[in-house]
């Protein structure tokens, strides 16, 4: 797309060669509109060039554009709730259902509203603010700066899956700052994940994704946006009431997220039957307070739940602090004197005299004793040797050994009578004298390496548990307690949690086809692929799926999920036009649709013709 002499990318803004071609991505500037959403190329208050389509939800959708005046990449956020409005493929003008003129009036209002607001908080370093806003097209335009950077979701991915308690209370603090003023001026996110989190190119987090509240709660008259693992329990209810501490739920679990490398269970399943395991449980290294305070952050009762980021600031790094003594020294505590009657009374230097000889006496007592002590042990030791082996068996004691470490365990302190003690391990052998551990409970990955060069590991699926997360250990052949023999290699077969044996089909509409697989990848989804021509979806984009998106399909056994992957547009066609929709989701791929002159629009690709 020319602009101002300089041919721009779509896909991402960034300039063309002089062949036409973008360096950063593959985005094609030919590639034709999603419907319903604006056309790539399409220019917004003489200002603003519309680009690639970034996201979109209930309450609209997000492009990445460039200012023509500000010579610099942006994001349009186009206020466009699907369920009360729509647009032709020839015009850029909303139309809006006429019997939701006046709920499209009133979110329209809420969304102005909430950018007002947002631009008020510009001077944050850790928000993506809105520093321009325009009516246009029969609803609102909010513009945000484009944040270079990636989701805290894919940096975790490149990052191991999770960062230590160190690294997080660095990075944190600001975002603590800056979620806290968005509360004091009447802004709730509801809808906090890793997803819109952004990690800059200089490492700072930044927060995006607002969006009015009946996106982000369930049975409003919006399609709903809730991030499974960080929605609060009161999200699933229209009937219950948000605020600063729905957003303390969801960052809350973001920290559970970073800190143990995974996703928390959804909050409607922990209503009646909270089974979320404490953090120090998955992984010990998490400081024990630290563990307890997001348990606190996460209670799915909201009353019972810490109630500001203020508060949750305050408990997570305001910890007791330890003066450590070198070792060997010593530490004088004063002691306050009273009389017999209670009264306070400074010593006298003849009384501090006496007391001094005093304990001076106590501890060559003391010293004397244990002398005494230990030449007794002496003599016993020496006489029982010339015992018969009878008596130098001690009492049978069972004694829990860890297994075998060149370095040392690191066990996690016990603070009171709840927290559970875990210890990790290099060497992966168990010693003589070991118990087998009890693994129920606990997520595989975290201890596979300390049980797998002492046991011959069998894993079995289970599906359709209740009680723990995708990936957590269900059951184990051998019981725990049990001592363990060094000298064979025993077989354990472990039960692993994989979920529910039926999932939802996602959604496909707009989705290209790597995101789509990935998608399907990281489910578990069995699928296949084949290929389609369309003159109404683009070349790559996924057009139908075999089972209807929202429609479940049974990962237990395997089935399989067909995807067809637009081919663009068919070349035996002789007459095409604009498709006026968008595709729908869950179409039958055996059925093909015809467009405005009666001829066949899509259609799969004979076998010759599939890639």
């Amino acid at each position: 797309m020319e602009n101002n002499g300089r041919k721009l990318c779509l896909g991402c803004m960034n300039e063309l060669d002089e062949n036409g071609n973008c360096s950063n991505c593959s985005y094609g500037n030919d590639v034709p509109r999603v419907q319903p959403y604006l056309a790539p190329g399409t220019i917004l208050d003489n200002r603003y060039l519309i680009g690639r389509l970034l996201t979109y939800n209930g309450e609209g959708a997000s492009y990445i554009s460039y200012d023509n005046i500000a010579h610099e990449k942006v994001v349009v956020r186009e206020y466009f709730p699907d369920t009360f409005c729509t647009r032709s493929c020839n015009s850029d003008s909303v139309t809006v259902n006429p019997d939701c003129l006046a709920k499209y009036k009133t979110y329209m209002s809420e969304f102005a509203e909430v950018n007002k607001t947002l631009s008020r908080l510009r001077t944050l370093q850790n928000i993506q603010p809105a520093i321009d806003m325009f009516a246009q097209n029969n609803t609102t335009y909010a513009i945000y700066p484009y944040v270079e950077g990636l989701s805290l979701k894919k940096f975790l991915q490149s990052n191991s899956g999770r960062l230590s308690w160190e690294h997080v209370k660095k990075m944190f603090p600001p975002v603590f700052t800056t979620l806290s003023l968005a509360h004091n001026a009447g802004v709730i996110h509801r809808g906090i994940s890793p997803e819109n989190i952004i990690v800059t190119v200089k490492g700072e987090l930044k927060i995006c994704g607002f969006c009015i509240s009946a996106i982000r709660t369930s049975n409003s008259e919006l399609t709903p946006e809730l991030y499974s693992g960080y929605a609060a329990p009161e999200q699933y209810s229209s009937l219950e009431w948000q605020g600063a501490w729905t957003d303390v739920y969801a960052i809350s679990a973001v920290l559970y997220r970073i800190l143990t490398g995974c996703v928390p269970t959804e909050a409607y399943r922990r209503i009646g039957n909270d089974d979320l395991i404490e953090p120090i449980r998955i992984n010990p290294d998490i400081p024990p307070e630290i563990s307890r305070i997001i348990m606190k952050g996460m209670a799915v009762r909201s009353e019972d739940r810490i109630q500001s980021i203020t508060e949750l600031v305050t408990k997570l790094f305001d910890q007791p602090q330890y003066i450590e003594h070198e070792k060997g020294a010593t530490q004088t505590i004063p002691v306050q004197r009273t009389d017999a009657q209670g009264q306070e009374y400074e010593p006298d230097e003849q009384t501090d005299e006496k007391e001094k000889a005093k304990t001076v006496a106590v501890v060559a007592l003391a010293a004397a004793l244990v002398l005494l002590a230990i030449i007794l042990l002496v003599i016993m030791l020496s006489g029982g040797n010339n015992d018969d082996d009878s008596k130098k068996k001690l009492p049978d004691s069972k004694v829990y050994t860890p297994p075998v470490t060149q370095t040392p365990a690191v066990t996690t302190p016990i603070t009171d009578d709840s927290m559970v003690v875990m210890t990790t391990t290099t060497q992966q052998s168990f010693g003589e004298g070991a118990l087998v551990p009890d693994l129920v409970g606990l997520r595989y990955e975290a201890v596979k390496d300390t049980i797998s060069g002492s046991f011959t590991v069998t894993l079995e699926e289970v599906y359709d548990d209740p009680t723990y997360q995708k990936g957590y250990i269900v059951r184990q052949s051998i019981e725990p307690d049990v001592e363990f023999d060094p000298q064979s290699m025993p077989e354990l077969v472990l039960s692993i949690s994989m979920g529910p044996s039926r999932i939802q089909v996602p959604k496909y509409a707009g989705v290209g086809k790597d995101a789509y697989i990935k998608t399907l990848t990281e489910a578990g989804i069995t699928y296949e692929l084949k290929t389609m021509y369309s003159n109404n979806v683009a070349k790559d984009i996924v057009c139908l799926t075999s089972i209807v998106p929202g429609e479940t399909i049974n990962v237990q056994n395997k089935e399989v999920l067909t995807v067809y992957i637009s081919q663009g547009p068919d070349p035996a066609t002789t007459t095409t036009t604009e498709s006026t929709t968008a595709p729908s989701e869950g179409g039958d791929p055996d059925e093909t649709t015809a467009n405005n002159n009666g001829e066949i629009g899509d259609r799969p690709l004979n076998p010759d013709e599939m890639s």
